[in-house]
């Protein structure tokens, strides 16, 4: 069908202001490239872009390593607690990596929790975790759930009968993961590896808390600085670059292909594992659930704990609560109002522009929050000073980065939708909007809901573009726990950070667990 010159328009528009961020970022960088060279030296550009390069390549192996570890272990092995242990290595995807990185750092710096323990026995003092070994610690204890959620998912899609007739030829169990299982799971690595990878290059609280330079700390650092400066400018662009190349690398892998096969898949025989295995499987997971979720929850009940006890009032908190909750709430709105027309479209009326318009739309998902929030920062400053430091600007630079996952929960519940209930209802007399309103709208709106409360989540944890383009007097959980863990506040920190984490715990592990008990 023909795409309705209306719905072309709204979305033709809808992405025109949604990629404006982008276009400006270019355009500066394309006027400041002229007199760059004299400029690269003084702004440190090889050592931070090797610091990133380093993060990057350091976390996605740590990841993957233990993520498709425990994704072999409970799909192929049985052993006890299997599923239990399964949902607890998912958990640290509730966490934030600045939440992580507030726990290790108020744990192990010289006013840290163990710092203190250990010195009560006379012990020397503990070398403290910042810089690069502390952020690819926390990063990857709080990344590696995303690809142990893909690769368990492609595992069990995968048909088991070349691993049954590898086994009955007397394959040794490495060899046979590494030859046949592994090379099948080539895809969705890569993919899984590539998102790790994209939230590595884009992490600004992490590593903003370990002082580890990278180039999202140096954005800061450099907007703290001078506003105006070239720097900012250009660590921006090449950042939101690097992310596009990885962003077009993962959809280039085409993960969702990768476990299909022909026919019906044969389900995986679990295979038990011997007693001393057992008890080096159960130590394995012990020693992950203790660091990515034990850890941290328990430093920061000691903290919570510590600050109640000692009266330090919660109500300045209260205010990052209140602010967290309008901003979340505000933008998944209006993210399901503006998803609606491009579900829509993208859907419902095949075309080259819709395939367009959609791979479009999803690279927004990849762009760095922090570049995007610095150039919503030049717009208003330098063409829009009516909106600067308002909450409508807020709100429009959350939209642009979380829209994908409205759009996402929209284009699923679009698969209820034929092409025949449309025609029904146009060979009933009903204009295109009447079809919409009381045939795709009522079939759709759940999955738009879904949608919404992942933009819900998502602002909720939302740091770099808060701290950048926040109102006077406005504040968040998020801002609360950062700037209270920058200046080694730990027990105001808890506080927020508790409240976070419980307000996202429970809906991230259902949205995420979701389709893994096919």
């Amino acid at each position: 069908m023909k795409t309705p010159k209306l719905l072309l328009t709204t979305n033709v528009i809808i992405l025109s202001l949604f990629l404006m961020p982008l276009f400006y970022l270019f355009w500066r960088f394309a006027d400041l490239s002229r007199n760059l060279s004299r400029f690269l030296n003084s702004w440190d550009v090889s050592t931070l872009l090797f610091n990133t390069v380093l993060l990057f390549f350091s976390v996605v192996f740590t990841s993957l390593l233990l993520g498709l570890t425990i994704s072999v272990l409970t799909v192929r092995y049985k052993f006890p607690g299997s599923k239990i242990l399964f949902s607890l290595t998912i958990l640290p995807l509730v966490i934030p990596s600045y939440i992580g990185a507030l726990t290790y750092v108020s744990a192990f710096s010289p006013k840290g929790l163990f710092v203190e323990i250990f010195s009560r026995f006379g012990l020397s003092e503990i070398i403290g975790i910042e810089g690069f070994v502390g952020s690819w610690i926390v990063l990857t204890l709080f990344t590696y759930p995303y690809v142990q959620l893909i690769c368990s998912s492609a595992l069990r899609n995968l048909d088991s009968t070349v691993e049954d007739a590898a086994r009955s030829l007397g394959v040794k169990r490495i060899k046979m993961y590494t030859s046949v299982v592994i090379p099948r799971l080539k895809k969705p690595m890569i993919y899984s590896s590539l998102l790790v990878g994209l939230y590595v290059i884009s992490d600004f609280g992490a590593v903003s808390l370990m002082k580890y330079g990278t180039m999202t700390k140096a954005i800061y650092s450099y907007y703290v600085i001078n506003i105006n400066g070239d720097p900012v400018i250009f660590y921006s662009t090449i950042l939101i670059v690097l992310a596009l190349i990885i962003s077009f690398a993962q959809r280039g892998s085409e993960m969702s292909k990768s476990a299909k096969v022909s026919g019906t898949p044969r389900e995986p025989i679990r295979l038990d594992l011997s007693r001393r295995s057992r008890y080096l499987v159960l130590l394995f997971f012990g020693v992950v659930i203790f660091f990515s979720l034990l850890l941290p929850v328990g430093v920061l009940s000691y903290w919570l704990i510590r600050g109640l006890s000692n009266g330090n009032p919660i109500s300045g908190s209260l205010a990052g609560v209140a602010g967290s909750l309008t901003a979340a709430t505000v933008t998944s709105f209006f993210a399901m109002v503006i998803a609606t027309p491009i579900v829509v479209m993208i859907s419902q009326y095949k075309s080259k522009f819709g395939d367009l318009f959609e791979k479009v739309t999803l690279t927004l998902y990849g762009l760095p929050h922090i570049a995007v929030g610095i150039s919503m920062l030049f717009i208003t400053i330098k063409i829009f000073p009516s909106i600067y430091q308002t909450f409508i600007t807020l709100i429009i630079s959350y939209l642009i980065v979380f829209l994908p996952q409205a759009v996402g929960g929209g284009q699923a519940s679009m698969e209820q939708v034929k092409i025949s209930y449309i025609e029904a209802s146009a060979g009933l007399g009903l204009s295109k909007i009447d079809t919409f309103f009381k045939v795709t709208f009522p079939l759709i709106y759940k999955g738009l809901l879904a949608g919404a409360a992942l933009v819900f989540l998502s602002t909720m944890k939302e740091l770099p573009q808060t701290l950048l383009l926040r109102p006077t007097g406005f504040s968040t959980m998020a801002v609360d726990i950062w700037s209270y863990a920058s200046e080694a506040l730990f027990t105001q920190a808890a506080f927020s950070g508790f409240i976070l984490l419980a307000i996202s715990a429970f809906p991230t592990y259902i949205l995420s667990t979701r389709n893994l008990d096919n």
